[in-house]
């Protein structure tokens, strides 16, 4: 494991998931989409997308003249409609990356990010080319290769938007490209449990303390306590919906006890973990009916 990877404590925690690609067939007028993230892939043909519904706001219209990839992190409710009778080359990736809430990362990203073909990075654009002669190729293990390489595709534009967020405020993606905000953040992601301290995260980024609280609230956008809070619950209601009880959890994220978890944890979200976790499995039982 390279020691400056930036995602390494947090991608095993939110795996990145693809669904099957499928080809998207716009020749009967606009489609709506809205079940999970989503990645498209228009190589050919004008086309326009927009929130639909209540996700019109955070999703205005966008129109490409030219091939784009556009992915939607988070499920969001939108339509895409052709805007000629050209004919048109575009798939369709359902994208798993965990819950918003959950997964700082998927919370950390826009709404909608769009690359233009001729602008991808050198290694997206060969791994895009590999996607198109799959498709083109339909080899044996074709489903699972084909969502294994978007899955690749996806990785490689987690790493250019981080990348693009060097220098930048207000954000985990931020702070995470940030040369001394990097080991705090990944130590805070790797030991939740771990009482810190003010002075050892300063330590662990060269800086004093002082320096550290400024320079983390002003990239990052909360104050370390405060991120270090949100993280032991994030992780808390995942551990939690895995199974394991409740002083399990506490014990897991650096609570003494499951009173001081509880308290803690209906202060901030409003209800005890084990009703929580209750409700949680309600949801997903009428889910998945």
């Amino acid at each position: 494991m390279a020691l400056n990877d930036r995602l390494a404590a947090l991608l095993p925690c939110f795996p990145l998931r693809a669904g099957p690609l499928s080809a998207l067939d716009l020749t009967q007028g606009s489609r709506v989409l809205a079940d999970s993230g989503r990645l498209h892939l228009l190589l050919r043909g004008p086309v326009q997308i927009e929130g639909d519904g209540e996700d019109a706001e955070r999703l205005p219209r966008e129109q490409w003249l030219q091939p784009v990839l556009v992915w939607l992190p988070a499920p969001a409710r939108h339509r895409l409609m052709p805007m000629s009778d050209q004919p048109m080359q575009a798939f369709d990736v359902p994208v798993d990356f965990g819950e918003s809430g959950l997964n700082p990362l998927l919370d950390a990203l826009p709404h909608r990010l769009v690359l233009a073909r001729r602008d991808l990075p050198a290694a997206m654009g060969a791994t895009l080319a590999l996607i198109v002669e799959e498709v083109e190729g339909q080899g044996c293990a074709h489903a699972p290769m084909l969502s294994r390489l978007v899955e690749v595709l996806l990785l490689q534009w987690l790493r250019h938007q981080l990348d693009r967020m060097r220098g930048g405020s207000g954000s985990l993606l931020a702070g995470l490209s940030d040369p001394a905000l990097r080991p705090v953040l990944d130590a805070i992601h790797r030991q939740p449990e771990h009482a810190w301290s003010l002075a050892e995260l300063a330590r662990l980024g060269g800086l004093s303390r002082t320096a550290l609280a400024e320079r983390f609230a002003r990239v990052v956008g909360q104050p370390p306590g405060d991120y270090l809070l949100d993280w032991r619950l994030r992780r808390a209601r995942l551990l939690l919906r895995e199974g394991l009880g409740v002083a399990e959890v506490a014990t897991a994220v650096g609570y003494g006890s499951a009173a001081a978890l509880t308290r803690i944890f209906s202060q901030r979200l409003g209800q005890a973990p084990a009703r929580w976790r209750r409700e949680q499995a309600v949801r997903s039982r009428v889910s998945a009916q």
